[in-house]
């Protein structure tokens, strides 16, 4: 695509993604979680190294909703693939026992759900925005 600038209220599937964000604690607010994201399957403690790297890498969100670009779209996407496209149990476990704002009463597996539709979300947006150079 491209477009100069991307309309974020007129795609679904990006107003979508950030629901999703919207869904997770912040960094401040969790920094045992954002921890826990970066080092799944290594037991990271909420250091500030590790959560600097966090918050290096999940400033993209703030940097497209200052300036929507299809580059920072797919900057974004990259990241959160990386982060949560992966089929991790241990992950998963992360995200069911974070935020409440995550869980249901029930003993559903939302942390799955909700890695699965922001890794189908971001792909999406990823594939949409992407210059492929062939333009």
């Amino acid at each position: 695509m491209a477009a100069e600038s991307v309309d974020i209220s007129r795609d679904p599937d990006l107003i979508h993604l950030f629901d999703l964000l919207r869904l997770l604690p912040g960094p401040v607010e969790n920094p045992e979680f954002w921890a826990a994201v970066r080092g799944v399957g290594q037991r990271l403690d909420p250091t500030e190294e590790n959560l600097r790297y966090v918050f290096e890498k999940m400033a993209r969100i703030k940097l497209l909703l200052d300036e929507p670009t299809p580059f920072r779209v797919v900057s974004l996407c990259e990241y959160l693939l990386f982060f949560f496209g992966v089929d991790n149990p241990d992950l998963r476990k992360v995200l069911r026992a974070a935020p409440s704002r995550l869980n249901l009463d029930y003993e559903y597996d939302t942390g799955r759900w909700w890695a699965d539709d922001i890794k189908h979300t971001a792909w999406k947006l990823w594939v949409r925005y992407h210059d492929f150079g062939d333009e």
